[in-house]
């Protein structure tokens, strides 16, 4: 191969130099194009990690969504966890329920039967007593009418007493000058007679007016009283019935605003175990039976809004049905809310 000179090139090795000078530019050819390709491969980065941003933000905003959400979701979660506790109550009653039905299911058919033909005859109780209140209310005001004419008819009578008064004072005056004027006055002594013959004749016709004015006054005040007292009598019954009507018909048992307590009763090797929790965050602990009477007289007379006594029999806890209802009843008939006696209104007084 010929030179710049032109001259054939007779050196040693002289086609070595030709390959190395070959093989640079094609090194370079290839580095620019590892450089293109890691260029491409930082911007194809580039372009991914801005996505990347975009989805990062879009999380973030998603994850600000999750936890308003998840507050609301705590909110609604404790509302569930009250409506859970009262279910749990009512499934452990279910369960009750259910062993007494299947011990006595006809008994129960022809409890509800008598139930219904008892609030039936409630019902009617109440109509008949709502009749017999506006009966006795009309009662009231015609004896309230009869008692303003009474009053106005004695008003009456104590004004003719008065005239009366009047009229013997009157009479016994002209008694006491026609007496002064017999002295002096001869011939004037039977007309005298006959006129305190006819005074006195008017004076008892007066008297005996009166006196079967009184007489019906008496018996008109007498005829009040008796109204009074089966006025007092039909309330007395009224109270009664309707006392009776709210015990029946009293709302569902609720823990809402009372002081939950928590009793877990079962049998081991036929030795009953106690297992109480107050609400105070302990959790279960085993006690017996006087101590927690003690516990629960003492939580009842702190708490004035009342306790919610829940008590749960566990599966497989060794306890026959009666034994379960014995333990349940004493409790809620002690300590529960719902199960306290009320007192019975006060009987009015009658009128006098």
């Amino acid at each position: 191969m010929s030179g710049e000179s032109g001259f054939i090139d007779l050196r040693i090795n002289a086609q070595e130099g030709n390959n190395q000078e070959s093989f640079w530019p094609s090194f370079t050819d290839i580095m620019t194009v590892v450089v293109m390709i890691f260029m491409i491969a930082m911007v194809v980065l580039l372009l991914k990690n801005i996505e990347l941003v975009h989805q990062l933000r879009s999380t973030m905003a998603a994850e600000r969504e999750a936890m308003e959400l998840a507050r609301s979701t705590g909110e609604e979660k404790e509302s569930l966890s009250l409506r859970l506790m009262a279910a749990e109550n009512e499934l452990a009653i279910r369960r009750m329920q259910q062993l007494e039905l299947d011990e006595s299911n006809r008994d129960q058919q022809r409890l509800i039967v008598s139930q219904g033909d008892l609030i039936k005859q409630l019902r009617q109780q109440e109509e008949m007593l709502a009749q017999a209140r506006q009966q006795l209310e009309r009662e009231n005001l015609s004896l309230s009418q009869r008692l303003d004419r009474s009053n106005e008819r004695a008003e009456s009578l104590q004004q003719d007493q008065q005239n009366l008064q009047r009229d013997l004072r009157s009479t016994r005056e002209q008694l006491e000058s026609s007496q002064a004027q017999l002295a002096s006055i001869a011939d004037d002594v039977a007309s005298l007679q006959q006129l305190q013959q006819s005074t006195r004749d008017q004076f008892e016709n007066l008297q005996q007016r009166f006196s079967r004015q009184s007489e019906e006054l008496q018996q008109t005040k007498v005829a009040m009283r008796q109204s009074g007292f089966r006025l007092n009598t039909l309330q007395g019954e009224y109270d009664n019935l309707k006392v009776e009507y709210d015990k029946l018909f009293r709302p569902a048992r609720s823990p809402e605003g009372r002081y939950l307590v928590v009793v877990r009763y079962s049998k081991i090797d036929g030795k009953p175990r106690i297992e109480f929790d107050d609400g105070s965050g302990a959790g279960y602990q085993t006690i017996s039976r006087d101590l927690l009477e003690q516990r629960l007289s003492a939580l009842k007379q702190r708490e004035t809004g009342g306790l919610y006594i829940k008590v749960v029999f566990p599966e497989n806890s060794g306890l026959a049905y009666n034994e379960a209802w014995k333990f349940t009843s004493e409790l809620h008939a002690r300590y529960d809310y719902y199960s306290q006696e009320q007192s019975p209104p006060a009987e009015p007084a009658p009128t006098q």
